[in-house]
């Protein structure tokens, strides 16, 4: 599925078209088939069913084809494998010696180094970065919203303190889940440099407590996770200068963990 060569798309303008709807209204998400991830570059698309994968780089033999004319020789001839999974898309950088970035909308910025493999979830839209020589930049749309049908997303569920767990996510009160909620509220409406753990502070004036208050329960809930059930890093980096911080690696588990999803966000409401 070789296509013509793609320009170099300026990084704000399409996170500003992220859900990029097309010229072509045979290719809006609502026309496209349920059960896939859309891929998109330069007004192309391309479908990415569970199971399946589409290459993509400076060479001829990639399924999306892309800075090779002019040639931009800083863009890898195989610069990676997009593999469609059920709950979202794989990623595998291919390349030996270039870096890719992964960036979710909203949510972080995430680097995917050479011969590394990264998944989308619990992200549902994303852009895909390429860097080419002189600041260039590729940028592929991953849209997996189409994966669920296009179906509302289930409403949070709070389960009751008694009710025997079958998981740490089940263990949590509802104060618990509001305040880790609104810690991971950032990662989750914001994109870039401003995706970023909520401050206790924010936390507290986003839920009417103290902050005081906010970190006390929210450290006992890191502990308990830590020394009762087992989860692994939520005790920080060392040898990072923000040692006693421990508010990204908390939110780093309530999202890959989908403790935490976007639809929690009608829990501070």
């Amino acid at each position: 599925m070789a296509g013509a060569s793609a320009a170099v798309e300026p990084f704000t303008s399409a996170l500003e078209r992220l859900d990029l709807m097309s010229t072509d209204t045979t290719t809006t998400p609502e026309a496209l088939p349920a059960g896939v991830s859309i891929v998109r570059l330069a007004g192309r698309t391309w479908l990415l069913a569970p199971g399946d994968e589409l290459s993509f780089g400076r060479g001829p033999d990639r399924d999306i084809r892309f800075a090779y004319e002019p040639e931009d020789d800083w863009v890898s001839r195989r610069a990676g494998t997009l593999v469609g999974l059920t709950d979202g898309v794989l990623i595998r950088n291919d390349s030996r010696t270039q870096g890719l970035v992964l960036q979710a909308f909203p949510g972080p910025e995430m680097p995917i180094g050479p011969q590394v493999t990264l998944g989308t979830r619990p992200f549902e839209q994303l852009r895909l970065v390429v860097p080419g020589r002189h600041g260039g930049r590729y940028a592929l749309i991953i849209d997996t919203r189409r994966l669920r049908g296009g179906e509302p997303a289930a409403e949070p569920a709070v389960v009751p303190p008694s009710t025997p767990p079958t998981n740490p996510a089940a263990r949590l009160t509802p104060r618990e889940l509001r305040l880790l909620t609104a810690l991971c509220e950032p990662m989750l409406t914001l994109a870039g440099e401003a995706a970023v753990p909520a401050t206790y502070r924010e936390v507290a004036t986003r839920v009417g407590q103290t902050a005081a208050s906010v970190r006390t329960c929210l450290d006992a809930l890191r502990h308990r996770l830590t020394e009762q059930d087992g989860i692994p890093g939520l005790r920080g980096d060392p040898e990072q200068p923000e040692r006693g911080d421990y508010r990204l690696p908390l939110v780093r588990w309530a999202l890959q963990s989908a403790t935490v999803t976007r639809a929690h966000l009608d829990l501070l409401r």
